[in-house]
């Protein structure tokens, strides 16, 4: 099986079901990301990866592409 890790990001910008979706289907496509959980009331883009395949920036870099500004992680596990 392979290693997860967690990144939770507060993204600004973040507003109605249309920018969830975006988002979710966005980074669902990248290989290593295992799962997308976009909370719209929290602004935070909850994803789990497996870091031997992608690297934590190259998610947040994809998010500022699409138009949302990643803060600072707020968590990791």
């Amino acid at each position: 099986m392979s290693e997860s890790a967690r990144a939770v990001f507060r993204v600004g910008g973040l507003s109605g079901d249309e920018g969830s979706r975006e988002i979710e289907d966005t980074l669902a496509q990248i290989d290593g990301v295992h799962s997308v959980d976009v909370s719209l009331p929290d602004s935070t883009v909850d994803v789990y990866y497996d870091p031997g395949v992608i690297r934590e920036e190259y998610i947040e870099r994809t998010l500022n592409s699409l138009g949302y500004s990643p803060y600072v992680p707020s968590g990791r596990i």
